[in-house]
């Protein structure tokens, strides 16, 4: 098979949430990066609308033998608004996380909490790798944005006493730090951007930057969730069971 062919095939497995198709042996981090806008065309049939940080996680780094995260991007097609009901789907996470908007050159705009739904389903468990996961763009799928700040008027200091808190129906599920993940937006932003721009990705107008994943990723079972993010407001959403 051809890797068009796979593209096709690959693409077409995310837009229906099915498990991905086996990979072709030996898909190294630098081809899937040079594959990556072609997949995410193939996806969505338009550029990609921003940036996405993955694996931020330093065991997780060490335990696929990287220097640094990965990066994947976002499809035009992946925004709901906070408060919109999603259909439970298996295998989807939920990740709490930072987002920034950014300009055409990079330059931040705004600022805030935002949620990251993914979905990762390989055919094979030898399929889970560091190339593989970053050609399946980290198994992007949904994501909302909370309030966002402009970037000017932020208080980034206030970050350091803030706590995430993501509950279920009530029932407390996790609670952690918006520094975990690349230690906050600033250096997640810079990264991000530069990472972005040694590979040749095109920066859109008005991008959208995840930060990654603030503790572990959840479950996506069914049921009414709130994840609080302290001054910076709560971004609240439910899974329905079918």
């Amino acid at each position: 098979m051809t890797m068009d062919a796979f593209l096709e095939r690959l693409a077409h497995a995310i837009r229906d949430n099915a498990t991905l198709p086996e990979f072709p042996p030996g898909v190294t981090l630098d081809e899937a990066y040079r594959l990556l806008p072609k997949l995410t065309e193939r996806v969505s049939s338009h550029p990609h609308v921003g940036l996405k940080a993955g694996l931020t996680n330093v065991d997780l780094q060490q335990l696929f033998s990287l220097e640094e995260p990965l990066l994947g991007l976002l499809y035009d097609s992946c925004e709901i608004r906070p408060g919109d009901a999603m259909p439970f789907s298996p295998h989807r996470l939920i990740e709490c996380e930072m987002c920034v908007t950014y300009q055409a050159d990079g330059r931040p705009i705004a600022v805030g909490p935002a949620v990251e739904f993914v979905r990762v389903k390989f055919a094979r468990p030898e399929d889970m790798t560091p190339g593989n996961l970053t050609l399946c763009n980290l198994g992007a799928d949904k994501f909302m944005k909370g309030e966002m700040t402009a970037w000017e008027d932020f208080d980034f200091d206030a970050l350091g006493n803030l706590e995430i808190v993501a509950t279920r129906d009530g029932e407390t599920l996790l609670k952690t730090t918006p520094l975990e993940s690349l230690g906050g937006p600033v250096t997640a932003h810079e990264w991000c951007i530069g990472k972005a721009k040694s590979l040749g990705f095109t920066l859109p107008q008005n991008g959208i930057l995840l930060a990654g994943t603030n503790g572990s990723a959840l479950p996506a079972e069914p049921g009414n969730y709130d994840v609080h993010y302290g001054h910076l407001g709560t971004v609240s959403f439910s899974i329905s069971a079918t």
